[in-house]
């Protein structure tokens, strides 16, 4: 084996892709930071210069294949030039045993372009994200300076004015914000709205917990509209928890290959699911009161409500004889009647009212199903005061919930039980239902064409360095860069190739979009192919 040529072409070949390579990548990373730069989500020249030395490593993904690629055109070109390939062929050596170091250069590039990408590279792109996500005071304060809303997930605050305050003394939060005139809203998969709620001010607290951040929020003296009831509330307060979305959890992209099959087989960890579930178990909630308010209805002729005006363990008792869709009725059409009892069990109102319709509560939760009493047409009672009455056109009582359902989420089911649970007679949940199991079916096709697609750009890396070499053989009258373009054509087609195959996939149409993602590869392995027989028969 002539060993002595093969470290003679090593060693150039080497020499110059770490140069190329290093050349690259500094000028692609530094592309990278223009992007967070302009939005000024970067600080100082410190941070500017971390962002570019954490940004040099995934950027290596798109050097490593251009740089192997130029530096064997320019090292086979100028061995050929200089007839070093020639003296090597009328010696003995066929074309197959010359380019045999640059093979196996190629399979050492293969190996190590599949460890940066399904390894190494989401790790630094979590740093990279996490780098800017991390301050999220300063985010939030940026967001207001330039009138945009902030985007944590799919919940969206905008603010006009806002107040720090570092390490407040009453929480163990690390820092705590006043926003005034606020309005916030959560959206849905495809960007709509499916709740928003304005107030006059949000206090806004900021925690770390085990490496993630939380937003701790009450809004006071809100007004809220909710997209799948049509209904518009007003409350007090409403408080909410904003979990600051992780990089790594929430973005196939920061992912390694083991926390993608993790995922794959555990989708109930991702957003996506989450989100579907939450909506679905919203509806199920609502669904679930119903039911339990027509069975202690038909039970026992009237429906136990706890909270109300005074809060606490009040305690509501609504007589009525009918219950369907949230609306009470009676069978000869008289007055609903409502009894309110203290902590002691001591009758307190007695209200008669025309109407009575059960809303879900600004305030309420998953775990929590508070809804609103709104009673139309009513005459209140007080039984503390000797029997003073009250006429009300309408009579909303807000924040009661039902016992049996109080610490039962059900968007804490795996996603199979909470179909289960979902399938109701008339499958009138079927929007919903079809949306967690389209969320589920978007996340397996998206580890799926992240992990190919993973595995095509580390493959052409090894096919574009055994084309650049090959070409620089054969087209040996031809300058380097020019032979370079017949390579670089190529593998940009492979890359465009890669990318479109990949949002296909994701899209929907996942067999046809792996078929085009792995036509860039079969695109350079027909050119390699082509091009060495033609340079065999000569």
């Amino acid at each position: 084996m002539p060993w002595m040529l093969y470290r003679y072409f090593m060693g150039e070949l080497l020499r110059v892709f770490l140069l190329s390579a290093a050349v690259l990548v500094l000028v692609v990373a530094f592309g990278a930071a223009i992007k967070p730069l302009a939005a000024d989500d970067l600080g100082g020249p410190l941070q500017v210069a971390k962002y570019i030395t954490l940004a040099i490593v995934p950027m290596l993904q798109f050097a490593i294949p251009f740089a192997a690629g130029f530096a064997a055109t320019l090292v086979m070109h100028r061995y050929t030039v200089d007839n070093e390939i020639l003296a090597a062929s009328v010696s003995g050596l066929s074309y197959k045993r010359i380019l045999m170091p640059i093979f196996a250069f190629g399979c050492v590039l293969l190996v190590v372009m599949v460890l940066l990408t399904q390894m190494i590279i989401p790790r630094f792109w979590e740093s990279l994200q996490q780098m800017i996500a991390r301050d999220v005071t300063r985010l939030i304060e940026s967001s207001i300076k330039k009138g945009v809303p902030v985007r944590f997930g799919n919940v969206q605050i905008h603010a006009d004015d806002m107040v720090v305050l570092a390490e407040p003394p009453d929480t163990g939060a690390q820092t705590r914000m006043v926003l005034e005139r606020v309005v916030a809203a959560k959206m849905d998969t495809d960007g709509r709205i499916i709740w928003d709620v304005a107030a006059r001010q949000a206090v806004v607290d900021v925690y770390r917990v085990d490496g993630h951040t939380y937003l701790k929020v009450a809004l006071v003296d809100t007004v809220g509209f909710d997209a799948e009831t049509g209904q518009l509330a007003s409350a007090p307060q409403i408080m909410m928890t904003i979990a600051v979305p992780d990089p790594l959890g929430d973005d196939p992209r920061f992912m390694t290959r083991a926390r993608l099959l993790e995922l794959r087989d555990h989708p109930d960890d991702h957003s996506f699911v989450i989100g579907a579930k939450e909506r679905l178990a919203k509806v199920i909630r609502r669904f679930d009161v119903w039911r339990e308010t027509e069975r202690q209805i038909n039970g026992s002729g009237f429906v136990t409500l706890t909270g109300g005006w005074s809060g606490g363990n009040r305690r509501l008792e609504v007589d009525a004889d009918t219950f369907h869709g949230g609306t009470f009725g009676m069978t000869n059409r008289g007055p609903i009647e409502i009894r309110e009892f203290d902590v002691e069990g001591r009758p307190v109102r007695r209200i008669t009212a025309e109407t009575a319709v059960l809303q879900d509560s600004a305030s309420a939760t998953l775990a929590n199903p508070t809804v609103d009493l709104v009673l139309g047409n009513c005459e209140v009672v007080d039984l503390r005061a000797n029997g003073v009455t009250n006429a009300r056109e309408k009579l909303p009582i807000p924040n009661l919930w039902l016992e049996p359902l109080i610490d039962d989420d059900p968007s804490l089911l795996p996603y199979r039980q909470l179909l289960v649970r979902a399938k109701l007679p008339g499958d009138p949940l079927q929007s919903k239902i079809d949306r967690v199991i389209a969320a589920v079916d978007y996340l397996d096709r998206t580890i799926t064409s992240r992990l190919l697609r993973r595995y095509a750009l580390s493959a052409t890396a090894m096919l574009l360095l055994l084309l650049g070499a090959t070409l620089a053989i054969w087209l040996r009258n031809s300058s380097p860069l020019v032979v370079y373009v017949w390579a670089f054509l190529p593998a940009v087609i492979d890359i465009m190739l890669i990318a479109s195959g990949d949002h296909m996939a994701r899209g929907g149409q996942l067999a046809g979009g792996l078929v085009l993602m792995w036509s860039g590869i079969a695109l350079l392995l027909g050119a390699q192919a082509y091009v060495y027989r033609r340079l065999a028969r000569n």
